[in-house]
């Protein structure tokens, strides 16, 4: 059995949107490290997300599209974990983060619809928008973002097809 390609770098190319997500083969790990971190500082760091968090929960505490998928609103304690989530992977720089059971397991209780992502966006780009998010750090940001937040969708999507639940192409219960 021929052995395989040890890959040049590993998966923290993956949060690296430069001008939009383009394949990044080119790049070291050096290089990524780089650019991660100079991402991180650019956005602001630890206080810029916190910020980020802050303000993204005061709009979802009265936003009827998203309000039923939290049924605990604690929305300080919220932020403190998004704030921690983005500086694990932007400020330490690691990607596991993304893929660790428990965030996967709290989008896996609910059924996410296509409108509540697309909500979840609109208000995270609001939320950085009244920020004075800097650019170009908070475009990327974004487009990372839709990433994530599609594949957050769909861990609930699976979830619920595993529970029994039936729903339309958009998420919405049948």
């Amino acid at each position: 059995m021929p052995s395989k390609a040890v890959p040049e770098h590993d998966g923290k190319v993956l949060i690296v949107a430069d001008e939009g997500v383009r394949p990044a083969e080119h790049m070291t790990p050096a290089d990524v490290d780089k650019k991660v971190g100079d991402f991180y500082a650019g956005i602001g760091g630890e206080p810029f997300f916190w910020a980020l968090a802050t303000r993204f929960y005061e709009l979802v505490s009265r936003d009827e599209v998203l309000l039923p998928l939290f049924p605990v609103h604690d929305w300080v304690r919220h932020a403190e974990r998004l704030t921690a989530h983005y500086v694990q992977i932007y400020g330490n720089n690691d990607l596991t983060a993304a893929w660790d059971p428990r965030l996967h397991q709290a989008h896996s209780h609910m059924l996410i619809t296509r409108e509540q992502r697309l909500r979840w966006l609109a208000l995270m780009k609001e939320a950085g928008a009244s920020l004075g998010a800097p650019e170009p750090h908070f475009t990327e940001f974004l487009t990372i973002m839709k990433i994530a937040s599609g594949e957050m969708m769909a861990v609930s999507r699976g979830a619920a097809i595993a529970r029994g639940v039936r729903f339309h192409w958009d998420g919405t219960p049948r």
